[in-house]
């Protein structure tokens, strides 16, 4: 990720993972930005923003996610210092699907700063949210 202005390095899945993730990597970034977009093909999203030395972001973030909620049922399903799974449900007797999605959340402290990382705002399979666990969990700092 160094031609993007951010240190790290991690592992993405490849065609083998069978979601559709057969194609090269694309990342979208604005030269001096804060954020950035890590797609790979159409199933594989996730979103960087750079949140400088604020510490609080994870806190925040499950704090507001807990709230009651009067459109979605929320779920946790994994949960460890620095990062959330959680199933999300749309609640009501009138809906006509309540399919739920998964999504993940993560702030990880690389070098001095602090990274919030999250898949996209309508959610993705379990096993899309599984590949994208293990590609956060590979995130190191580049030396």
């Amino acid at each position: 990720m160094s031609p993007y202005d951010l240190s790290v390095e991690l592992m993405l899945p490849n065609a083998s993972s069978g979601i559709g993730t057969s194609m090269k990597p694309q990342v979208a970034y604005e030269i001096g930005g804060f954020k950035w977009t890590l797609q790979v093909g159409r199933n594989f999203s996730l979103f960087i923003e750079d949140y400088g030395d604020y510490a609080f972001r994870f806190a925040e973030f499950k704090r507001k996610l807990l709230k009651p909620n009067p459109f979605f049922e929320i779920e946790i399903v994994k949960q460890t210092d620095d990062l959330l799974i959680y199933r999300r449900k749309v609640k009501g007797e009138f809906v006509a699907q309540k399919n739920a999605r998964f999504y993940i959340y993560s702030v990880r402290r690389i070098n001095e700063n602090y990274y919030e990382i999250m898949n996209r705002e309508q959610g993705d399979t379990k096993r899309v949210i599984d590949f994208m666990y293990h590609t956060i969990q590979s995130i190191k700092a580049k030396k």
